[in-house]
């Protein structure tokens, strides 16, 4: 009987051990996994769709493209703008990286996705944008928009994706398509459950694009 019962503590014990463990390592996000996706972006022309979020360890993910002799041609920036330090609802106008001289063209001003101009000199698109998991968030609309240009100018995308940190959560309505707008692009619930990532293959899979016309799409 003390052997049953000693034997089943331990067991207890390297259960709570494991669970522990586990539950206190770091995530680790595509973009801090360059050796899956830079081999794609070496000797191509690559355009960013990020802001201030993109963070590969301690480092803009502009910084260690650059860092990694990835040629970045142009930025593309969403509401907040590239640093995240614009308002809510603040329209920004195009400027340019002081560090590295890349121009920055404006997705939340008269323009809310790329003209084919801007997307001429691009070989791949790279998404990396923290989303909190609701469809008013105007990332959502965003990567839709910046993935449609690419399929109708045959230019790659690339998502390096993030965690929902509210992906436990799946609530509200189904968007009517009737009142679809810039903060309500999509036909998912108000707490979607999905990471952007995910939602960029269902944009796809579901042919909420021109489903005519291929999209070279990879998701990390």
């Amino acid at each position: 009987m003390r052997q049953t019962i000693h034997a089943f503590l331990m067991l207890m014990i390297t259960i709570n051990v494991f669970f522990c463990s586990y539950q206190t390592r770091a995530i680790e996000v595509a973009a801090e996994r360059g050796d899956q996706y830079l081999p794609m972006l070496k000797g191509k022309r690559v355009g960013l769709v990020v802001n201030q979020s993109a963070r590969v360890h301690d480092q803009h993910l502009l910084d260690y493209l650059t860092d990694n002799q990835v040629n970045v041609v142009r930025i593309f920036a969403p509401e907040h703008g590239f640093r995240g330090n614009k308002g809510a609802g603040v329209y920004i106008t195009d400027g340019k990286d002081i560090k590295t001289g890349v121009p920055i063209v404006s997705l939340y001003g008269t323009n809310k996705k790329p003209k084919p101009a801007q997307l001429a000199d691009i070989d791949i698109l790279v998404f990396d944008i923290q989303d909190v998991g609701v469809r008013f968030y105007t990332y959502l609309s965003t990567l839709f928009l910046t993935m449609e240009a690419a399929q109708q100018e045959g230019v790659s995308y690339l998502v390096l994706d993030r965690p929902n940190p509210n992906i436990a959560y799946v609530d509200g309505p189904v968007l009517d398509e009737r009142f679809r707008s810039f903060v309500g692009m999509l036909p998912v619930p108000v707490l979607h459950g999905m990471t952007l990532g995910e939602l960029a293959l269902m944009t796809v899979g579901e042919g909420w694009l021109d489903s005519s016309v291929t999209l070279d799409l990879t998701v990390y």
